[in-house]
């Protein structure tokens, strides 16, 4: 809720004004100050078309629209047919407008000079490495790991760079810099960085985007050569503070609670995981988390509340408010998200000292005009334009929404709740469709439901933030209060973001955004006749019931008797093998921790002994921390030659977390757990010099289950499944897992080789590579394979059918629950259910054992039987 949402507690005695946002304020009887909105469209247009023209264009047009704005104010008496207040407000608005613009254009011709005349848009300087000192503004932003390892985006303000040789075409070797760019740097070094430091790194120079307003786009080779965290005493005691709440918050609550709450306070996500991260998302609720105008009205809340009945007159209750604003930005950190809430704030204080409480949207307008003056670059900012339209939804329609609700019955605290999440939710849906093609239905109720212990939260975090470095236990106890609270946010989240139908699809781009807010005019304005509420209350209860008749009435998943699943994770992998009692062997777990947990909780796995990662990069690696969440696991498995090494480093740290070993399986060895045996088969060789080391690394595995038995082959590529094939390997099972997600580089005789009747691909729709491979997929028919894809079909189940005959499922069709075939239909004429005729079992199963898999000695092993062992030397083989 925006600041200006409770202003009467500014005034001296009773309010003699609405509310902003009040019923009376927004209600059909008031007319909008709007003559700063003309100013603010005008002036983000032309701060939005900056980039795209030259520095001279855009400081003659300042100029011009300065001299304009003077002008207007000058002739004002000149213009005919108009009365003298008229003329002065006319000429008041065409003088504000036109010094928007000018001020906007001047600073952005500031900007394109100092952007083209930089020495990093030098191909002397592009074409060499440099040593580069920057000072970071913002907080890092980690970006999804590749096969490098993790990495980071680092905003910063360039200071100097550095050449080894000349950095342009004169010999000066050092040039000292002023303006904006980024870094995309490895996590190490870089991740712990705060908002404030300065660091010098080697990098390479590209230039950005000429719409991005950047110097320059750097590319760091490794961990900063120097750095130093703030200077200043303010940035030290703020950062002290923050330390505090950290180490406290981890103490006191449990790991979700505690990054939550960091989160929420301070606008740092570090300590929120993947899932968690991904769930605030999906159910509407992540931007609780990134500190915004919404922080700003609870905190300057929480200090004017105390002071209503003082004798504090308005203009000394406004400074209080004021300090308290600029007070809580210091210790949050000056992001540029963070001073974009307290501009709004200062320029509605500023309004409110004046008496002017019924000014909302020319504060709105003005703040955007001064934010646009300082940083032309929010004009393409969807952050910024998502905060402007929320503000705007709340001050122009939550205060006549929540007096209709009022008159209808509604209690105030949920028609207030309600009209200002639909608000918000309402003018912001079209902006967010514009980059992803989806519209949630869950987020309104999400909203709600989390509204009633945000202040709480916002509260007392902060509040624990300031006594911990003086009285760290009654910093403890305050944490204490907000646990439960932050629990119940946690706990809307997750089922939220589970829930089926939340989110539908929606046509991307300016046409569906266009599309979209067609629809809710349309739906807005139809609603306000009680027949159509009638009706539209029936159809949403219609939807809703079929919806559960469907879920009632569907075939269920998993299937009776599956044996493995792979899972549809996207363009990665994550394969499930069935120990049954909600048990189950992990193979690989990748990318997206959200999707790999979602599939562990519809197969109900809850225990598991074992995590086999066949290779560490990102697409089999990332949703481990999916796998972890909430479930026994025994221990992590890796490949011997575990690469990359700082994705080892990730993993081994995540595994110390979680309190669960890691251990290196070597080719040779067989290992039980419960009725699986794991057979470790490769690698061979220890690979050098390939097309991808990593991949020919992977762990290959034979994994037999009763009767079905399992290739596992990672990303192995030509060179591996050769050298296999060249040791004499028995490849044999019943069901093999295409390796690299059917890529191109196979060899045909080790597919031949394996004598498998299903083939499953684990995939992800619509991928850039060019996987799987046409010519794969027709090699693994000719071969007498059953080909399945994640991309077409979904989860896929292969399923232990009667009669030594295996059936494979997808989860996505209707009649999925059949596995195993009905007597009076031909398997091949069923949708959804596909039966192969399997060979006996190539080995015999071993004796059931019910165990955990331990890193201890073999003999000391529970329930982990080392059937053989011969780890071989691991010979090193370089490949040209």
């Amino acid at each position: 809720m925006p600041i200006w949402d409770r202003p009467a507690d500014l005034r001296d005695g009773p309010a003699n004004e609405p509310a902003i946002g009040s019923a009376a304020a927004s209600g059909p009887t008031h007319r909008w100050d709007v003559r700063l909105v003309p100013a603010a469209a005008l002036g983000w247009l032309t701060a939005w078309a900056a980039p795209l023209l030259p520095a001279w264009v855009l400081l003659a047009a300042g100029v011009a629209a300065l001299i304009g704005a003077v002008g207007a104010l000058v002739f004002r008496r000149q213009w005919s047919g108009t009365s003298g207040r008229t003329r002065t407000q006319g000429a008041a608005a065409a003088a504000l407008t036109l010094a928007g613009l000018g001020l906007i254009a001047g600073t952005a011709a500031a900007h394109i000079h100092a952007r083209d005349r930089s020495p990093l848009r030098q191909p002397s300087v592009q074409e060499q490495d440099v040593l580069l000192r920057l000072q970071v503004t913002e907080a890092i932003r980690v970006l999804p790991p590749g096969a490098t390892g993790s990495r980071v985006l680092v905003p910063g303000n360039a200071l100097a760079i550095t050449c080894a040789g000349p950095c342009a075409s004169s010999s000066v070797r050092s040039w000292t810099l002023s303006g904006e760019v980024i870094v995309f740097a490895p996590a190490q070094g870089w991740a712990e960085l705060t908002p404030g430091a300065t660091v010098s790194a080697r990098v390479s120079i590209a230039e950005a985007a000429p719409e991005d307003m950047l110097l320059g786009i750097a590319f760091a080779r490794g961990p900063p050569e120097a750095s130093a965290p703030a200077s200043g005493v303010l940035e030290a005691a703020a950062a002290g503070i923050r330390g505090g709440l950290r180490e406290r918050a981890d103490r006191t609550l449990g790991k979700d609670a505690a990054g939550l709450l960091r989160g929420i306070v301070l606008g740092d996500t570090a300590g929120m995981d993947a899932i968690l991260t991904e769930e605030f998302r999906l159910s509407g609720l992540s931007h609780l988390t990134a500190v915004s105008g919404t922080n700003c009205a609870i905190v300057v809340g929480a200090v004017l509340w105390p002071l209503r009945r003082s004798r504090f007159r308005a203009v000394s209750r406004a400074l209080i408010a004021a300090l308290a604003l600029a007070g809580f930005v210091v210790l949050v950190g000056p992001q540029p998200s963070v001073l974009r809430a307290a501009a709004m704030g200062a320029i509605t204080l500023l309004a409110l000292t004046t008496g002017r409480v019924r000014q909302a949207v020319p504060a709105l307008a003005a703040a955007v005009l001064v934010l646009l003056s300082l940083d032309p670059a929010l004009a393409r900012d969807l952050g910024f334009a998502l905060s402007v339209a929320a503000t705007a939804g709340i001050v122009v329609a939550a205060g006549s929404w929540t007096e209709q609700l009022r008159t209808r019955g509604w209690p105030e605290p949920l028609a207030v709740a309600t009209s200002v999440c639909a608000a918000a939710g309402l003018f912001t849906a079209p902006l967010l469709v514009l980059i992803v093609a989806r519209v949630s239905l869950i987020s309104l109720p999400a909203n709600m439901l989390v509204v009633p212990v945000v202040a709480i939260v916002t509260v007392l975090g902060l509040a624990a933030a300031l006594v911990t470095p003086l009285w760290p236990w009654l910093g403890e106890v305050l944490l204490r209060l907000v646990d439960w609270p932050l629990r119940w946010m946690v706990w809307v989240a997750e089922r939220a973001a589970r829930t089926p139908g939340a989110v539908v699809p929606w046509p991307e781009g300016p046409v569906g955004a266009l599309v979209l807010v067609a629809v809710i005019v349309v739906s807005v304005v139809l609603l306000r006749r009680r027949q159509v509420r009638w009706l539209a209350a029936a159809a949403c209860v219609g939807i809703v019931a079929s919806g559960l008749s469907m879920r009632v009435l569907a075939p269920t998943w998993p299937p009776t008797g599956w044996a493995l699943v792979a899972c549809d994770v996207g363009q990665g992998d994550a394969l499930v093998v069935s120990l049954g009692a909600g048990r189950a062997v992990v193979v690989d777990a990748g990318p997206d921790p959200l999707l790999v947990d979602g599939c562990l909780r519809r197969l109900g796995v809850h225990d598991v002994p074992v995590i086999l990662l066949s290779h560490l990069h990102a697409d089999h690696v990332e949703g481990l921390s999916g796998v972890l969440r909430g479930r026994d696991v025994g221990a992590i498995a890796t490949s011997p030659d575990p690469l990359p090494v700082e994705a080892d480093a990730r993993i081994r740290r995540l595994a110390q977390e979680a309190g669960v070993p890691v251990v290196a399986l070597r080719p040779g060895e067989t290992r039980v757990v419960d009725n699986a045996r794991i057979e470790v088969l490769g690698p061979v060789v220890r690979y050098i010099g390939t097309r991808s080391d990593p991949n020919n690394s992977s762990v290959v595995a034979r994994i037999s289950v009763g009767s079905v038995s399992m290739l596992a082959t990672g990303d192995i590529e030509f060179e591996a499944q050769s050298d296999l094939l060249r040791r004499g390997t028995d490849l044999s099972a019943d069901v093999l897992k295409v390796a690299h997600h059917g890529s191109a580089y196979q060899n045909p005789a080790f597919l031949t080789a394996i004598q498998a009747r299903v083939a499953v691909i684990s995939v992800g729709a619509g991928n850039d590579y060019g996987h799987p491979d046409e010519g794969l997929v027709d090699r693994l028919g000719s071969a007498g394979m059953s080909v399945r894809r994640t991309d077409e079909d979904g989860d896929i189940a292969v399923v232990n059918a009667p009669g030594s005959d295996l059936a494979m499922v997808a989860r996505g069709d209707p009649i999925r629950a059949q596995a195993s075939p009905a007597p009076s239909l031909p398997a091949g004429d069923r949708p959804g259910v596909q039966q192969i005729s399997r060979a006996p079992p190539h080995r015999p199963a071993p004796r059931p054992r019910r165990g955990r898999w331990r890193d201890h000695e073999p003999g000391r092993r529970r329930g982990l039987r080392p059937v053989s062992h011969q780890p071989g030397d691991m010979p090193v083989q370089p490949r040209g």
